[in-house]
């Protein structure tokens, strides 16, 4: 029987290999580190590590195939639900939790249930360690330097 992460991320590599490569071409990758982050700090959080690996993997889903930045995280919400439910590979109660994390994501200054942090979070870490010289995204200095003292990391 196929894992259900790698089922997920089998189908996210097809949707790559048959999508145009846009504006938005670094996305995949990003998608991706920000799904190892995730499951880094699910482990550390004692939480679900499938789940928060999948909120990785489909948290910029709508930049991805609809080439398009603007409100991705509500739309990015309704195509991931589409996709989980097409592979049925998570529960009711996952899929709510999933989708709430990846519909969350982007508003890094409100507080929501503990898989939306962990999604903004995972996101603030790809944006900073996809390259450390640049300046940090603003808006999300401050959970970087709370991210830094939970992970015993120093600030450059």
């Amino acid at each position: 029987m196929e894992h259900r992460v790698e089922k997920l991320r089998k189908h996210i590599d097809e949707l790559i290999q048959n999508n145009h490569r846009g504006t938005f071409w670094f996305i995949e990758r990003h998608m991706f580190s920000v799904s190892s982050f995730a499951a880094m700090l699910a482990m550390k959080r004692n939480l679900n590590s499938e789940i928060a690996t999948m909120i990785g993997l489909l948290h910029d889903i709508h930049t991805l195939l609809a080439d398009n930045h603007e409100n991705h995280a509500a739309f990015g919400s309704l195509k991931a639900r589409e996709i989980l439910s097409a592979l049925d590979i998570v529960s009711d109660e996952e899929l709510e939790t999933i989708c709430a994390a990846i519909q969350h994501h982007s508003t890094k200054n409100s507080v929501h249930d503990v898989y939306s942090e962990l999604a903004k979070e995972a996101d603030v870490l790809s944006h900073y360690f996809f390259n450390t010289s640049l300046p940090i995204i603003e808006g999300e200095e401050m959970r970087l330097e709370k991210l830094f003292d939970e992970l015993g990391l120093r600030s450059k």
